[in-house]
């Protein structure tokens, strides 16, 4: 033997140990916090004071194969700027992050929006909403934790970020972005998570009389990243929505912003009972298998039936895939009993139809 230690290094040591620890959170995280719920009557309450209907800040057809495709080329992919953000979480100072940042964050809301058939016109609070969602995504930086009531003991802890808390969807992440700004409005279209059957964070999106929002990022590196994103109101007046919300929704969809983690299917009414509702679907005509459930929750939003469909793919396309969506068994809100649509799956940078021409039946 040579004499030499069969024991590794310290440094060598710390450096695993440190690859174990950052390893460990990377599996946890990201994760979405529980959706903030409103009572069902309060809903209404929150209408009493429409705010303004501002000018449409994201606008496109998403009926036209081609203005789908061009939005997610020159909209969604071009809202990925830098954060600009100026504090620091050791020092519990907030910062801000740019304009731009919390534009284009606001603009992917606007985006998901449109896509979905809403006017693409949410625009930012001008008043204390951003101040106190920044606070917000600090203490859950800090704390390395989300909750809509962060106890006065987590680090970083104010009553400005406790009182946005309650009032935002939030996120946090170790390892990356994706719980920071435009990459956290992702996370909540998709929704996933054990605790997001109902999809509430997609639904807080997806209400149609949203029209102010402010949005807080913390970035990743070193510190975690977290979001909080204020969405309850007030709120505007309703726009029209005959057909109802769909996610993923009637017409062109790329294939990039497809709720590909979670699975998980909507259609909301307001109003509307979907206790008895059941959903088929097909493929490019080919029937799928019996979509499973999500428990009924409302208080998110409009009324949504959720669900988990089976035999949908959501790897890039070859070509255009057709789902025919047909949910049965619905009532109340003036809602028909049978609702049929089409969601066709694109790739934005594959030629293809131009003109969406089947609709709701």
């Amino acid at each position: 033997m040579s004499g030499k230690s069969t024991l590794p290094s310290r440094s060598l040591v710390t450096l695993v140990m440190g690859a174990a620890f950052c390893a460990l959170h990377a599996q946890q995280l990201p994760e979405l916090g529980p959706a903030p719920r409103l009572q069902v009557d309060a809903v209404p309450q929150r209408l009493a004071q429409p705010q303004p209907v501002a000018p449409a800040a994201v606008s496109f057809n998403p009926l036209n194969r081609n203005e789908v495709a061009l939005a997610y080329q020159n909209i969604f992919v071009p809202q990925l700027v830098p954060s600009g953000w100026n504090g620091n979480v050791g020092s519990c100072n907030p910062g801000t992050t740019s304009a731009a940042y919390h534009q284009a964050t606001i603009d992917r809301v606007n985006y998901f929006r449109v896509q979905a058939g809403l006017p693409g016109n949410v625009t930012i609070f001008n008043g204390s909403e951003p101040a106190g969602t920044q606070a917000a995504a600090l203490i859950y930086s800090a704390q390395h934790a989300l909750s809509h009531d962060p106890p006065s003991n987590w680090a970083c802890w104010t009553q400005a970020g406790h009182d946005a808390a309650a009032k935002s969807n939030i996120a946090l992440s170790y390892g990356s972005d994706t719980a920071a700004g435009p990459n956290a409005v992702v996370m909540y279209m998709d929704d996933p998570g054990s605790g997001n059957g109902m999809a509430g964070h997609r639904r807080w999106l997806l209400y149609p009389p949203q029209a102010q929002m402010a949005s807080g990022s913390i970035p990743y590196n070193p510190q975690w990243a977290a979001n909080a994103l204020w969405v309850l109101g007030p709120f505007g007046s309703r726009p029209a929505t005959p057909d109802g919300v769909a996610w993923p929704p009637r017409g062109y969809v790329p294939w990039q912003v497809l709720p590909k983690t979670s699975n998980r299917w909507s259609f909301s009414w307001q109003g509307a009972n979907f206790s008895a509702a059941t959903v088929s679907m097909t493929r490019n005509g080919v029937p799928l298998g019996a979509p499973t459930y999500e428990t009924i929750a409302n208080g998110y939003g409009d009324n949504t039936l959720v669900w988990l469909p089976q035999g949908v793919t959501y790897v890039q396309p070859a070509a255009d895939v057709t789902y025919h969506v047909t949910i049965s068994g619905i009532s109340g809100g003036g809602a028909p009993s049978t609702i049929s649509y089409d969601v066709i799956v694109i790739d934005p940078y594959a030629p293809g139809d131009l003109i969406f021409d089947n609709g709701f039946d």
